[in-house]
């Protein structure tokens, strides 16, 4: 995987990054609250060697060497014994002996005594004594009444003052780590995310999975508090414009009549899918109609209206008509059918029965109707009106719907004999958007139909009688004989007569069976159906050559 990938799972899964720097924020900041405050004094004296023989330079290579042994000293039990004593301290020496640092700084005659305490009073008074303990024991040390040509004095110079902050815990550094931190589990948790994420987050991986063309891709509404909202509404419209153009071309130049947009997934049946794709179309001057299939499918909330109106329950309940349940609005540029009442849903059986003749009912008052359909829409689903529908499209949600979603979706649809025209991703964000065009095929719109041949049929409108639709079928043509002799007529009583046929052979065209299909023709054999040809000829000759015996004389 190259660094263009991982910056685009980086970009993708951006929350992973977020929530991880928030994770670590928040350690950081339980750590920092769990560590007590700590304050540090620090106290800084300076050694003075006196001489009356020696020299500056030698008072002063004397002091460099004395004072290198003074940190030690400085943390020694006598010392650190008097300072307990002085301060009336709780400590034990070894306790305040890891609460305090002496040191040297280098080339120089100072030392600096530092010490800690949870109070910052305490920590002055303990670096201050300290040093003012040291000075004594460094004055018994090394001055003696027998030798007094050094004099060594350890002068406080800087005395500690009283902190005003805590040196401890430094917040801004555990802040800082804890970011860092935080991000790098980011970063680790996003890869991880996307070795185990199989939900569809770009048009290729659609196309791999399904074999079908993505057909467009609609950017995510714009929020309210955006600054550029504007820009994002026309970002919306400009996508929707080019996906009902791309609908258009993958239907061979022409909208579909009824157009099914099938959800791979509960986050793809956006109702705003629906609605924003029907004002679309209705801005093209075709009288558009949103059929809406589902009493679960939130219309309500985009029309009030239709919460209480009668709508598709009806209609395929037979009790009303299309025209009749259409609701008109000054609001909206196309028109809207309702679910219907729930209580007025048809039998599955009454709905089979009816749904040719409301889609025929659509067909013939609309441009153009558009519905969504699953398999779980009531009162509409789509095994019902599928099949119907010259033009179906499935929907995927960016980084929503699942691979095995979209895989289970168009196998239902194969079950069906139905081939969408193609996919719509929706919810895409504006950055991942790619060029369609660019991975189409040329054998991507090119197989008509895209429903079952019987239902296009079943669709299509009586034509007047003098149509040849309305004609009969084709009939078999039966010698007279053949047929008398293939049905014998049973002997009845009275005598025919002379000259006269059989009423079975005066059987006008019209009572005659059809051809039989090749799936009903009988299993004989094809020689013994040619023998049985050849005898109902041959008595067919026989009979039309002789005169009847008591047939009069012309």
């Amino acid at each position: 995987m190259d660094q263009q990938a991982y910056l685009q799972i980086f970009l993708e899964r951006w929350i992973a990054l977020v929530v991880g720097v928030f994770v670590g924020l928040g350690l950081s900041v339980a750590v920092s609250a769990s560590i007590p405050p700590s304050y540090q004094a620090t106290s800084t004296s300076f050694l003075s060697v006196q001489s009356n023989t020696g020299t500056l330079l030698e008072r002063s290579q004397f002091a460099l060497a004395r004072i290198s042994s003074y940190p030690e000293l400085a943390l020694s039990s006598d010392v650190l014994s008097e300072t307990i004593s002085d301060l009336g301290l709780k400590e034990s020496v070894q306790q305040l002996a890891n609460s305090v640092s002496a040191t040297n700084p280098p080339t120089t005659v100072l030392l600096q005594i530092t010490s800690s305490a949870a109070d910052p009073e305490t920590a002055a008074a303990i670096s201050n004594s300290i040093a003012a303990n040291l000075a004594d024991t460094v004055s018994q040390l090394e001055n003696s009444s027998s030798d007094n040509r050094y004099t060594v004095s350890l002068e406080l110079r800087d005395r500690a003052q009283t902190p005003a902050t805590p040196s401890a815990p430094q917040r801004g550094i555990i802040l800082g780590l804890g970011a860092l931190g935080g991000l790098a589990l980011g970063l680790i948790g996003a890869i991880v995310w996307a070795r185990l994420d199989t939900t569809v987050r770009s048009s290729r991986v659609a196309r791999r999975i399904s074999g079908l063309p993505v057909i467009g891709e609609l950017t995510k509404p714009a929020l309210p508090f955006a600054r550029s909202r504007a820009k994002n509404i026309e970002r919306t419209e400009a996508a929707l414009r080019e996906t009902q153009l791309t609908i258009r071309q993958a239907n061979g130049n022409e909208l579909p009549h009824v157009l099914a947009l099938v959800p791979a997934s509960r986050a793809a049946a956006s109702i705003d899918t629906r609605i924003g794709l029907s004002e679309s179309l209705a801005k093209t001057g075709r009288s558009v109609v949103l059929v809406e299939a589902d009493f679960d499918g939130r219309i309500s909330s985009a029309a009030p209206e239709s919460a209480s109106a009668e709508g598709l329950a009806e209609v395929l309940s037979g009790t009303r008509s299309v025209v009749q349940v259409a609701i008109r609005s000054e609001l909206r540029s196309f028109d809207l059918i309702a679910p219907g009442l729930p209580a007025n849903a048809p039998k599955e059986n009454v709905a089979e029965r009816n749904v040719l003749s409301v889609v025929r009912q659509l067909v013939a008052g609309f441009d153009l109707a558009v519905t969504q359909l699953t398999s779980i829409t009531r009162p509409a689903t789509l095994e019902l009106v599928g099949p119907y529908a010259d033009g179906v499209v499935v929907l995927v949600r960016h980084g929503r719907t699942r691979a095995a979603e979209l895989a289970h979706v168009l196998a239902r649809l194969r079950l069906l004999e139905i081939r969408p025209l193609g996919i719509v991703m929706t919810g895409v964000p504006p950055y991942r958007r790619s060029d369609l065009v660019a991975d189409w095929r040329p054998s991507d719109f090119n197989q008509i139909p895209r429903s079952p041949v019987r239902k296009l049929q079943d669709l299509a409108l009586p034509a007047s009688p003098s149509s040849p639709a309305e004609s009969e079928p084709d009939m078999v043509s039966i010698p007279v004989d053949l047929a008398a002799e293939a049905l014998p007529v049973e002997a009845t009583p009275t005598e025919t007569p002379a000259g006269s046929a059989s009423p079975r052979a005066h059987r006008t065209s019209a009572a005659r069976k059809p051809r039989s299909s090749p799936n009903t023709r009988s299993p004989a054999p094809a020689a013994a159906r040619t023998r049985n040809a050849k005898r109902a000829t041959a008595a067919g000759t026989e009979s039309v050559g002789q005169v009847p015996k008591d047939a009069p004389e012309p």
